[in-house]
């Protein structure tokens, strides 16, 4: 059984069972939204007598992140009031029936509400998620399994994603259907996690830590903002970039998308070694850099392999993104407020998800789909050469 857990006080019948299960609940998080991302195309087909349908079907994307970002936080100050897993259950429970909604929902605005609605449960897991492993590890064997559930993450977006592409073919609205994976992890939660007693830990953090919040936690949040801005223009533009190519079925929109989890997998499970030699600020720099190389390559692609090489690439530096962001937030702030940062954390990335095609539209329209790709690959490589600037004045 884990020392850390032990010394927490926490009875835990099976801690792998524990750890597999917080790995899976991390699967149906970042990349949630995306799933259905390769059958967007067939959706707006599907409903092309609506007004302005293509903006709108791309809204199934991003809408969920709205409701995730406004919830977050009030979800992560719930954490720290009435519990982890109360918070955890009730999500799991919205993001089963919400998720599956559009397969059984007959509009589109009434698939756009089930999205809505789908928010609350992505918000609710996440958070939770992230904060039971901040409360559960500490040292090592934190800096570890974020990595791992960096590479779960990812791994869930692949299997998802790629799934989601097969079930295109056969009819859109079984993509829907992937988000009953949830089920499993609701019959497992009530068995595998127990609350965190954490008061000792409060009681060690206001011996021997300052209780306040340091300011650099704003940098580590507008840092998963940028992220998340960027790595969304994947799974949101992607698939209509690809439409331009022949020979194109939902199957290899599924591929393409889901190459950017696999890429991103091999990266956060490799982590832990990163993390040992590189301070936070420093494994941005290091992650933006693969970015901004795979965005350019994509811009510039005109071939199908091309654009699978340029989303690999991207992947590789997102794989070091997304642990570093939820461990620097975890080091800035004392445990009594965890909760409410790791929510704010939680704001901070799907924000940059909501709004990336927002801030998008007008590069698109102004220079075209493919060079809003090498747009934001430039951007990415000066947002680099900032935070050198920083590293060189600040540690962290």
């Amino acid at each position: 059984m884990d020392n850390n857990l032990l010394e927490k006080g926490i009875r835990v019948k099976n801690t792998k069972m524990l750890e597999l299960t917080l790995l899976l609940a991390s699967m149906l998080t970042i990349l949630a939204n995306a799933i259905i991302a390769p059958s967007l195309p067939l959706i707006s087909n599907a409903f092309k007598d609506v007004k302005n349908v293509e903006i709108l079907t791309k809204m199934m994307l991003t809408l969920p992140a709205l409701t995730i970002a406004i919830i977050a936080p009030l979800a992560g100050k719930l954490l720290d009031k009435i519990g982890r897993l109360k918070v955890l259950n009730i999500s799991l429970l919205i993001y089963l029936l919400a998720g599956t909604s559009g397969y059984w929902l007959g509009g589109l605005y009434a698939i756009l509400a089930g999205r809505i609605v789908f928010g609350l449960g992505v918000a609710g897991i996440m958070t939770v998620s992230t904060t039971l492993i901040g409360d559960y590890f500490t040292g090592s064997k934190r800096e570890h399994f974020m990595g791992l559930q960096g590479a779960f993450v990812a791994l869930g977006g692949l299997v998802f994603i790629t799934s989601a592409g097969v079930l295109t073919d056969i009819n859109w609205r079984l993509t829907f259907l992937v988000y009953g994976f949830s089920a499993l992890i609701l019959i497992l939660s009530p068995f595998t996690l127990h609350e965190p007693n954490i008061s000792r830990e409060k009681s060690a953090s206001a011996s021997h830590e300052s209780l306040k919040v340091s300011p650099y936690v704003w940098l580590a949040l507008l840092s998963a903002f940028i992220t998340t801005v960027s790595f969304y223009l994947i799974p949101v533009q992607l698939p209509f970039f690809l439409q331009k190519l022949e020979g194109i079925n939902g199957n290899k929109v599924g591929l393409a998308v889901g190459c950017l989890p696999f890429a991103q997998a091999i990266a956060s499970f490799f982590y832990k070694r990163v993390k040992m030699k590189l301070n936070y600020i420093a494994i941005y720099i290091l992650g933006f850099i693969p970015m901004a190389i795979g965005f350019s390559v994509i811009g510039f692609s005109e071939t199908y392999w091309q654009v699978i090489t340029g989303v690999l690439i991207s992947g590789l530096g997102l794989g070091l993104l997304i642990p570093n962001g939820n461990l620097w937030v975890m080091s800035l702030v004392p445990v009594h407020v965890r909760g409410k940062y790791i929510g704010l954390l939680t704001t901070a990335t799907f924000l940059g998800m909501f709004f990336s095609p927002i801030i998008i539209q007008p590069v698109q329209q102004w220079v075209g789909l493919n060079y809003s790709f090498i747009v934001v690959g430039v951007s990415l490589a000066i947002v680099s050469l900032i935070y050198f600037v920083i590293k060189t004045r600040v540690h962290a």
